[in-house]
């Protein structure tokens, strides 16, 4: 019961900080209710007002939020009144199974156009694909994926909100290519993969300015663009930038690597020399969720669950909470225990 107050604790913050960025009176009674339910879980400690708590929505959660509650998450949920990456990943991870049950109708009715088809493998792998290699469109790019499956646009993709635009520009991450929020003065991609790979900036002036390498970024008109939706860019794409780097390196080591193999029973699957490999990828912030989503695989079930390198301290957590067929590995411990299985010269 505790670890279940102290996520709906986290979806709280997260949740109000979301609407002290739009209307500060609409989140006051999320911010009554968020108080509440830390002065229960920490009864020892002074009980704060909403208006305090609004406050220290602004300042690291670590430095004011107990380790046991906040879980992996880090990093202030508000900066200069606008969510932060932490919060951003905190509304998607933390409201995983409602947004599922949203992702999953509209990717079955997809898996199910394509199992009645006797080119579904391939209309399904570029739809993948698609969605994949395009966070933001113009509505013309999708015919040649949509059209033959008779697919609405609007089931999976959205117009770009005003907040996302800058002088009348949009600023794409140069690795998932999905707007970034340039009224922050640092401006990161929202997604750990993403700033894993060096995409961080700084707003100097009317420049976006790369950190690291120092390389500017520059903003392209939105015109009529969509961007993907929220949910499908974190389930969807970027565990699918995870699947193709995957699919990629494996393929390299001699290995025959399929994509969403049987109109995506699996990620990945992996021939062994008489036998084959399912691997789904994962790319979640929070270990803690993660596990509670592998816990639910059935136990009849052989997956290898892929996560990425940066996330090694996870394994440990992760492999404990694993059912009875399930292993879980780093991107390059699966690579390493593949070649454990190849088939001899």
């Amino acid at each position: 019961m505790e670890k279940q107050n102290a996520e709906h604790l986290l979806r709280l913050l997260a949740n109000a900080a979301a609407l002290c960025s739009a209307d500060r009176t609409d989140a006051l009674p999320v911010l009554r209710q968020a108080s509440a339910l830390l002065w229960r879980l920490e009864p020892s400690a002074q009980p704060s007002s909403a208006i305090a708590l609004e406050e220290k929505l602004s300042t690291p959660i670590e430095g004011w939020l107990p380790d046991e509650i906040r879980g992996d998450y880090s990093g202030p949920l508000l900066t200069a009144n606008m969510t932060t990456q932490t919060c951003n990943e905190m509304i998607l991870e933390l409201n995983v199974s409602q947004l599922w049950e949203v992702i999953q109708a509209c990717v079955n009715r997809v898996k199910q156009a394509c199992r009645l088809r006797s080119d579904g493998e391939v209309l399904y792998r570029n739809f993948r694909l698609f969605l994949i290699e395009h966070a933001v469109i113009e509505p013309s790019q999708a015919r040649d994926v949509f059209v033959p499956l008779n697919l609405s646009l609007s089931d999976f993709y959205e117009p770009i909100p005003q907040h996302l635009k800058h002088n009348g520009l949009i600023y794409q991450c140069p690795v998932c290519r999905w707007p970034m929020n340039a009224l922050r003065h640092e401006v990161n991609c929202d997604s750990a993969w993403c700033r894993e790979k060096k995409s961080v900036f700084q707003l100097k002036g009317s420049q976006l300015i790369n950190r690291i390498n120092n390389s500017p970024l520059k903003g392209e008109p939105p015109k009529d663009r969509l961007m993907l939706k929220a949910a499908l860019w974190k389930f969807t794409l970027q565990p699918g930038l995870l699947e193709l780097a995957l699919a990629e390196r494996l393929t390299e080591k001699g290995f025959e690597a399929m994509l969403w193999p049987d109109v995506d029973r699996t990620d990945l699957r992996i021939q062994f020399a008489d036998t084959t490999q399912d691997i789904d990828a994962k790319v979640w912030v929070s270990p803690y969720e993660l596990a509670k989503h592998i816990e639910q695989i059935p136990n009849h079930v052989s997956r290898w669950i892929v996560i990425p390198d940066y996330q090694k301290q996870n394994i440990p957590l992760l492999r404990e909470r694993c059912p009875a067929g399930v292993r879980v590995f780093t991107q390059s411990q699966c690579v390493r225990e593949a070649q454990k299985h190849a088939a001899p010269f």
